[in-house]
């Protein structure tokens, strides 16, 4: 993830003409079978035109779908209610898996099956993401999982104890906008909830100023 100073995800406003290119190459050196994000950034890869509603009753056979696909590695988004409507089954060169919940309706799970997309049903009225990451590598061939964002799923995999390790590019400079998401949004106020404690593995400053920060999750497996 690309962080400011002040932990805010990354925003117009930084004005930062290389952050794309710097990401990209930071990201390409980390081996993954799959990357997984929420809905909203998951959007930028979908059909933005209005789909038309289907009338009439659609049948579907319960459980998950995993449609043919001959990608080796794999996008994954979190889509609860089934909202996304996806142009082809692939984001880039990874086949595309959806992960909605039981409120999904059957002619979204039609359409779906009709795109060659795959889904996992990843809980009832919320999104079990313990439940998720075993369907994931049962299903799937997926050993290791990048996290992408934004906030609020980043937030999410911190509250479920699921992330190992952390890549963090801390950039020089401070955002200061007050309400846009920040690295991870778990929960509003204050809670009993522990904080999650890293153990910093490298630290290596960068051409432009930035830091690339790696940490592995006390507690988790190396």
């Amino acid at each position: 993830m690309i962080t400011s100073l002040d932990g805010r995800i990354q925003q117009k406003n930084w004005a930062l003409e290389d952050s794309d290119d710097i990401y990209e190459k930071q990201a390409a050196k980390i081996p993954w079978d799959a990357w997984i994000v929420g809905r909203v950034t998951m959007q930028g890869f979908t059909d933005t035109k209005p789909r038309p509603a289907r009338r009439g009753k659609f049948r579907v056979p319960p459980g998950d779908f995993v449609a043919a696909y001959d990608q080796k590695t794999f996008a994954i988004g979190i889509d609860p209610h089934g909202k996304l409507k996806f142009k082809t089954n692939h984001a880039d060169t990874e086949h595309i898996i959806s992960v909605v919940t039981e409120r999904a309706t059957a002619e979204h799970l039609d359409y779906l099956r009709s795109k060659n997309v795959s889904y996992i049903i990843g809980g009832k009225r919320d999104i079990d993401l313990q439940l998720v990451v075993r369907k994931i590598a049962k299903l799937f061939p997926i050993k290791r999982l990048s996290l992408q964002g934004g906030g609020k799923v980043n937030g999410s995999f911190l509250k479920a104890g699921l992330i190992d390790e952390l890549q963090l590019l801390l950039m020089p400079l401070a955002d200061g906008t007050i309400g846009t998401p920040t690295l991870f949004d778990a929960e509003e106020g204050y809670t009993r909830r522990r904080a999650v404690h890293f153990r910093l593995r490298s630290c290596r400053a960068q051409s432009n100023g930035a830091l690339l920060l790696r940490y592995q999750a006390i507690g988790a497996r190396r």
